[in-house]
């Protein structure tokens, strides 16, 4: 009977101390900026606003101005100036698009979920 109280405590002490912010689908690490369609890949770009150690370990590249391309950015989220919130991965070799590498060069980013700020 010990037992079986001692495992019930347990179990539940794990549950309550897991973090709630985690398995919210509504939370979100990074906070940008949605610039223009870059001129040279055709994808819109954006700036990190916060965060920007957290994007350099994510993407293993950085910008001195918190700019990438952001591949999979929602159609409804394409337009210049706007604020989102999002969560990015590191992107797949496969997924990255063709460029005229006649402008800036900025690194890719794959953004998982976006929302309107």
């Amino acid at each position: 009977m010990k037992i079986i109280l001692l495992i019930s405590f347990l179990s539940i002490l794990l549950l309550s101390s897991c973090n709630k912010e985690e398995n919210d689908p509504n939370s979100f690490q990074f906070q940008a900026e949605v610039l223009d369609s870059n001129p040279d890949c055709g994808v819109f770009s954006i700036k990190f606003t916060f965060e920007l150690d957290k994007v350099k370990m994510i993407v293993g590249s950085t910008t001195l101005d918190g700019i990438y391309i952001a591949k999979n950015l929602p159609a409804e989220l394409q337009q210049p100036g706007i604020k989102i919130k999002l969560d990015v991965r590191k992107i797949q070799d496969s997924e990255l698009g063709a460029c005229k590498a006649m402008g800036p060069s900025y690194p890719w980013i794959y953004v998982t979920k976006a929302i309107k700020e």
